[in-house]
């Protein structure tokens, strides 16, 4: 049965189911992990190893269904806040397929076993594809998901503050190693600069996020980055940050990175809309997109023949 508060009706003119699933996917935040394993799979071409397509394919379809497990379980348990929210942005403040009635709880909860099962079949297909690396495998999801438990349920540390860390683990050091894992019999060797410098890139995404729901993360009683700090510590965190990411793998890895440089003067130019709720995304979003093509550059250098 289906409880009264997993019950919602839609509202006339409201998207159709397809166009509301699409956006509780919300598939362009796949760019916030995609780049990621792929950096951790084709590390090993720097020490010769050969790069298994069958492994990175199982890698980027993990990926997909963790992706979807953490939207569909954030929606699910940011529901309150959300409807608390003003709206929403590229970057923020979820998919409002529930606030908006497009989609019940219980849609939203059904599709979340889905996407934990197709979790659960991609690390047991990744064991079996890369037997000698399994316990790595069984580990990372592990990992993930326990990651995912404490930031939005649990201790709900999203909420209390602290969650930002939990983000910068999951992507920065859990993604790539899962990546590596599913490529060779044996371990791909990740340097720890790999893991400072996707890890301080996750960390960087977590704050920029935060910046566009201040204000409702601090009425909702988030303790949020920019909730915290307010959105202009929050927003020259960030760059530094990303700016510091950027001189290492410009150093350690590719000069690609340096193409990230033009965002991060777009978004020092557009600093003055900060305090302007409705504009500040002027700022933020070549902040965070900045941060993005860090990650893309260290990912097509790899790939580069």
């Amino acid at each position: 049965m289906v409880s009264a508060d997993d019950r919602s009706v839609r509202p006339e003119g409201a998207p159709s189911r397809a166009r509301a699933w699409l956006r509780a996917l919300r598939p362009l935040a796949q760019g916030n992990l995609a780049p990621f394993l792929v950096v951790g799979a084709l590390e090993g071409r720097r020490f010769g190893l050969p790069v298994s397509p069958l492994g990175l394919a199982l890698a980027l379809l993990w990926g997909t269904a963790d992706h979807a497990v953490i939207v569909l379980a954030n929606d699910l348990a940011d529901e309150a806040a959300d409807r608390a929210s003003r709206g929403a942005t590229l970057l923020s403040g979820g998919s409002r397929v529930l606030v908006e009635g497009a989609l019940a709880r219980a849609d939203l909860k059904r599709a979340l076993r889905v996407a934990l099962a197709a979790l659960g079949a991609l690390t047991i297909a990744g064991a079996l594809a890369f037997p000698s690396r399994a316990a790595v495998l069984v580990g990372a999801t592990a990992t993930a998901l326990a990651l995912l438990y404490a930031y939005g349920s649990g201790p709900r540390l999203s909420y209390r503050g602290g969650g930002e860390w939990l983000q910068a683990l999951g992507v920065g050091a859990v993604l790539p190693t899962l990546g590596a894992a599913m490529q060779t019999a044996h371990e791909v060797p990740l340097e720890g600069v790999t893991y400072v410098a996707l890890v301080t890139l996750g960390l960087a995404g977590n704050v920029a996020t935060s910046i566009p729901d201040a204000e409702d993360d601090a009425a909702a009683g988030k303790r949020s980055p920019a909730a915290r700090y307010g959105v202009r510590r929050a927003f020259f965190l960030v760059l530094a940050l990303n700016l510091l990411t950027m001189g290492l793998v410009v150093v350690a890895r590719t000069p690609l990175a340096l193409l990230a440089l033009p965002l991060f003067a777009g978004a020092l130019a557009n600093v003055r809309f900060l305090e302007d709720r409705a504009r500040r995304v002027r700022a933020v979003y070549p902040l965070a997109f900045g941060g993005g093509t860090i990650v893309l550059a260290w990912a097509v250098a790899l790939a580069a023949p």
